[in-house]
């Protein structure tokens, strides 16, 4: 009963993050191109909470990535780079750190995700990719520690990179985090996990898509009067 209950939890959570946008509520931003400048156009000017300007980090042309409020005037990156992640924090008396690898493993990281709350806790996770093999690795940032040694996502398998989105993460004022994810298991499902400070992610579970309604079929033109 318990784990059924879980499972349905995961499942409604897994619905909440699908529904929202590119461009979170806590104002997470994609990175690309040329100096780090927003790959949308359209990408908020990212501001502290007193509305200052946040500065985009400068990244290599070819480094997609992440970057986020994280706490009252701080704020978190994260980005792909030689196809292993890397992050940066900025902080308004000194700007934005030198970049830090997450880690160097053999294979390829691609599809940096990131989410952050208001005390300035943040988690990333991304796409490692072994041959065939594939799973989600992640770290979390706390202030007082800096970035954790990065681990893998129990049970999670996502699709192979380019066909499906990227995970996606909500994160509330607690620090406990949502994950949602298309199902490498079944085209027809999603995964599901959520970490709960203090234990850890939870074990990835399937949720079934729910079905496409059938098309109305179109009236027919009565007969000829």
């Amino acid at each position: 009963m318990q784990f059924q209950r879980a499972v349905l939890a995961l499942a409604l959570a897994a619905a909440a993050v699908a529904a929202c946008d590119d461009t979170h509520d806590d104002h997470t931003a994609i990175m690309g191109g040329s100096d780090g400048r927003p790959r949308e156009a359209s990408a908020p000017a990212l501001t502290d909470a007193r509305g200052r300007t946040i500065p985009y980090p400068r990244l290599p042309a070819d480094a997609p990535g992440h970057v986020t409020p994280a706490g009252e005037d701080h704020a978190v990156a994260v980005w792909i780079q030689d196809h292993q992640p890397m992050a940066s924090t900025y902080a308004p008396t000194s700007g934005w750190s030198p970049p830090q690898p997450l880690e160097s493993l053999f294979g390829e990281a691609s599809d940096a995700q990131l989410v952050a709350n208001a005390a300035g806790t943040a988690m990333a996770v991304w796409r490692h990719t072994v041959g065939s093999i594939q799973s989600l690795r992640f770290s979390r940032f706390e202030p007082a520690a800096g970035w954790s040694v990065p681990d893998v996502m129990p049970g999670a398998l996502p699709r192979p990179p380019g066909q499906a989105t990227p995970p996606r993460l909500e994160m509330d004022a607690a620090g406990n985090v949502t994950a949602q994810w298309p199902s490498g298991f079944d085209e027809r499902e999603t995964q599901a996990s959520r970490y709960t400070v203090g234990q850890g992610w939870s074990r990835a579970v399937s949720v079934r898509l729910a079905a496409a309604a059938p098309a109305s079929p179109s009236p027919r033109a009565g007969p000829p009067p």
